[in-house]
Order: C-alpha cells, then structure tokens, then sequence
C-alpha cells in the first residue's frame, strides 16, 4: 500500500518555526493518486489554523478513517517525547532554517511515508535534507519525496515520470550544514586517505557532498583519479564504513589489463612506456591500492589515537572515539 504523509512549516507566536503533520493515509498516496488531490489542495491552503480541516476534509471524501487526531506538532529531536520507560521520540530535527525530516542528527532513520508532501508556510525560505540535496523552500513552495529522495526537480517518482500536467515546484538548493559530529567524521576519513599519499577533492551536487575525487601518482609518473559516490543518500558519506566500502570497490573493479589499454592508446605514453614498463607500473599502484582499501580503517583509528596521545582531540571527537 502506498501511503502519505502531509508537513506543514508555519510560525508560531514567538516568530519561531513549528511544524504541523497529518496522520499517515494508507494507499494511493503517490503524486498521480490520491496524492495528487491532497497536493492540489495543499498548493491552493492559505491558512494554517484549517490544517486540521484540510485533513478531515480530504480524510471523508477518500479515506474515511475519522479518528479523533488526524493532525498533531510533531516532536523535535532536541526535545523528544519521552515516555515511562525512558524511550526518546521525535520525528524531525531543525538547525537554523534547516530541517531534516528523514534522518536525525546522529545519521538514524526517523520513520516516514511512501510519499511525502511538506509546504512551507512561513515567511522565510527554509531547507529540507534530502537523500539527495538540500532542497530551498520557499515560503508556499511544496517539496515532494519518494520516501526520502526529493522529486520536484527530476520530476520522477518511483522510477516513473511524473504527469506534464502536473504543476510542481522547482527547487533551488543550499549548502548544507553538517552536525559537528559529521564536520569530525568527514575531516578524520580525509586525513585518513591522505595519509595513504592521496588528495581528496569533495564533490557537490544540489548543496550537499555527493562524493570524493582522490587523486596520486604512480611510481611511473602517471595520474590516477578515482571518483565514488554515494547516490542512495548523501549522507552516507559521514560513515567512515561507507568510505572503505567504496575503496574496496575501487580496489575490486581496479584492471591492469584496462589500464595499459588506455594509456596505451595515447601515443606521448607509448613512446615512454614499454609493454612491460607499463605492466610493472601499474602492478605496483594496485598494491598501493589495495593497501589503501585494506588499511584504511586501522589507519582511521591509528588517526585518532595519534590525537589522543598527542592530546589534540576535543571534547566532541573524545564522545566519537569509536565513529
């Protein structure tokens, strides 16, 4: 069953932001269903003390749950639910204008739906996180997600096209701020692979670090750049796991044979680099490679420990020691 979950983002009497969610509907929640009818009547809401009407509204024309709460102000993970045994609950983080819905802080999946519709109803551009971007809303501008990937700009929704009749809002993008967590993380994986003799280029796309470039030298001279993404989500990227995951695939898809082929194919190379040049070159480099994919997170931790006994971690990376 596909279901649905409706956010609003409005101010509260204090100038600050609060957000309201429906209950979660429970089939044909995609875009081009009964989505798309509870995202018309989003695009035409202007009132957000008739949120809870809009909801009751559209539950008896499809649904018919009725329940006595169809709309609620979520917990923020700064301030959870607690309940008597202790358990914390909260369905979003905020930092700044920045608000994660799919993920809390510490990398965790907070539930959500199939399809989720989120309008923001405030009076300043807002971002939402999204496993892929950073997505600007705008005050009266909808996000759209496939769970947690945003569609507004691919205009794709479950690997199917969405509708040209079907009016959605394109999305600008902002740099995204990182946990101080993930600050240490990311700076700790980058320091790592550079101590393998490596440079590491981040690479950005829609406000968020999708990936890394990491570039050496063979012993002969040649370049070598690899690129690794991380296209299911962003933010998988804050796990040193992930990283040596994507080394290791670097290291596992590496030829020798591929290589030679192609460099040979540039005559200025040919002419420096006999056959068998070529072969010792590039068995050398993939055993720097392998060593890389290996290592990397024995030295990650080699890393930190050097910080600690050279007293140069802080407080946050002490709570860290063992991401």
């Amino acid at each position: 069953m596909h279901r649905g979950t409706v956010f609003i983002i409005t101010k509260d009497k204090d100038n600050k932001f609060e957000i309201q969610k429906s209950t979660e509907f429970n089939g044909g929640m995609g875009i081009e269903n009964l989505g798309g009818a509870i995202y018309d009547m989003l695009k035409n809401f202007k009132e957000p003390l008739l949120f809870d009407a809009m909801i009751r509204d559209f539950d008896e024309r499809y649904f018919k749950y009725g329940d006595e709460v169809m709309t609620y102000f979520p917990d923020e993970q700064h301030n959870p639910y607690i309940d008597k045994e202790g358990n914390e609950y909260f369905e979003y983080s905020q930092t700044e204008n920045q608000f994660k819905f799919f993920k809390d802080d510490n990398g965790e999946y907070i539930y959500t739906s199939d399809s989720n519709y989120i309008k923001n109803m405030s009076d300043e551009d807002i971002t939402v996180v999204c496993s892929n971007g950073n997505y600007v809303l705008k005050p009266n501008q909808i996000l759209i997600t496939d769970y947690n990937e945003c569609v507004n700009n691919t205009r794709m929704t479950f690997g199917e096209k969405i509708d040209e009749k079907i009016e959605v809002d394109e999305l600008s993008t902002k740099e995204y701020i990182p946990t101080r967590k993930q600050e240490i993380i990311l700076d700790n994986i980058i320091k790592t692979i550079e101590s393998f003799n490596y440079s590491v280029s981040p690479i950005y796309e829609n406000g968020m670090i999708s990936g890394m470039e990491i570039e050496t030298w063979t012993n002969g001279g040649v370049d070598m750049i690899h690129t690794f993404y991380f296209c299911d989500d962003y933010q998988e990227l804050y796990d040193k796991e992930n990283v040596n995951k994507q080394l290791q695939e670097l290291f596992d898809n590496f030829s020798i044979d591929d290589e030679i082929d192609m460099y040979r194919q540039d005559a200025n190379y040919k002419s420096n680099f006999t056959i068998s040049q070529s072969l010792e070159d590039f068995t050398e480099y993939q055993k720097r490679l392998e060593d890389l994919a290996n290592n990397f997170t024995t030295k990650y931790h080699e890393l930190i420990y050097q910080k600690f006994m050279n007293n140069e971690l802080q407080k946050e990376e002490m709570q860290l020691w063992n991401l």
